[in-house]
């Protein structure tokens, strides 16, 4: 082998290994960013599983009977008591003329 064929070997082998090298770090790059986005995309999945919960509790009708029987308890707690009947004066007896 020449010197020109063993310096051409050698540095195709060097752009070989330069490009390799190169693909595994955009790799490693596109995984992270991969990573990234599928973490942001659980967090919103366990947002809207924590929303719909929320959204499912507060349709319960147990929960709503609760809230209306409450909210009926303390609106007619507001009003004044229905006052005592007033008491009459007891009417006199009439003699008979």
């Amino acid at each position: 082998m020449t010197l020109f064929r063993t310096i051409v070997v050698m540095v195709g082998g060097l752009l070989l290994m330069l490009t390799v090298v190169i693909l595994r770090a955009e790799t490693t790059r596109l995984h992270y960013e991969v990573s990234q986005c599928e973490r942001r995309a659980d967090e919103c999945r366990q947002r809207l599983r924590e929303a719909e919960l929320e959204l499912a509790r507060l349709r319960n009708p147990m929960l709503i009977r609760q809230k209306v029987k409450d909210t009926v308890d303390e609106f007619v707690g507001e009003k004044p008591e229905k006052p005592a009947k007033p008491v009459r004066d007891t009417p006199k007896k009439r003699s008979r003329p």
